[in-house]
């Protein structure tokens, strides 16, 4: 979904799938800062951010400021070189983006923080804060992976969790925990769940550890696997950017 100004923004899409993004009506236009807000359904909806932005260039005053906000970057998670044919997207990505020449990009907690940064040109990252959802919960933070406790400036003493692996397969076979659990409620914290087995894992050593409730926060739910296989494993509340899912 593409919004400008906060107005969604509704292209045609003509029988053989190109798009068109035709003048909008003028109250949709700030003559001095105009904002693409862009959240991500699928990649066709960039030509469309294209279009739009283009049709700012054309149609606002030269001085007049365009900025991109992205709630959720696409391609995120393919922030690694690949060994095999398989297309490593976010730097094809960011390289598109950088064309469309916005004054300034604003993400929303994305899955690789330094090479976003360093990759995207005039950009801003937005990250979450968790202080209200852990007041609300009284509960202590704990991370999923050592990186998203580097990501979050995790606590020296804060409860940690590590995934172990098989030496050969590179399977998941457990989790190791760094910290004191106690009997209080725990918020896990991240950016992205998918199907979230790294969370239902989790859960699963915190209980057993002696956890009174287990939550969840992430800031982009995908949840591939629907929200009951969370909740089969105990984790009681689900939030995301967007608030609680229920």
């Amino acid at each position: 979904m593409i919004k400008l100004n906060g107005y969604t923004v509704s292209p045609t899409i003509f029988p053989d799938k190109t798009s068109q993004v035709w003048k909008l009506p003028d109250e949709y236009f700030n003559p001095r800062v105009n904002t693409i807000t862009w959240e991500f359904e699928n990649e066709a909806e960039f030509m469309q951010v294209a279009q739009l932005k283009y049709l700012l260039d054309f149609t606002q005053a030269e001085d007049s400021y365009k900025f991109l906000k992205l709630p959720y970057l696409p391609y995120g998670r393919q922030d690694k070189p690949v060994s095999n044919s398989a297309t490593f997207a976010l730097m094809p990505f960011f390289t598109l983006l950088n064309t469309l020449n916005f004054d300034g990009v604003d993400v929303f907690d994305p899955h690789n923080v330094e090479l976003t940064s360093k990759c995207i040109d005039k950009v801003y990252i937005e990250m979450p804060d968790h202080g209200s959802i852990l007041r609300e919960l009284n509960a202590q933070p704990v991370y999923p992976d050592k990186g998203a406790a580097k990501r979050y400036n995790a606590e020296v003493d804060a409860v940690t969790c590590d995934k172990i692996r098989e030496p050969l397969t590179g399977a998941i076979t457990g989790l190791s925990v760094s910290g004191n659990v106690q009997h209080v409620p725990y918020l896990i914290i991240d950016d992205i769940c998918d199907g979230g087995r790294t969370f239902i894992e989790v859960a699963k050593v915190l209980y057993e550890r002696g956890a009174a409730e287990v939550h969840l926060y992430v800031s982009h739910g995908i949840f591939s696997k629907g929200l009951d296989v969370l909740r089969d494993a105990g984790i009681k509340r689900i939030f995301t950017r967007k608030g609680e899912v229920k």
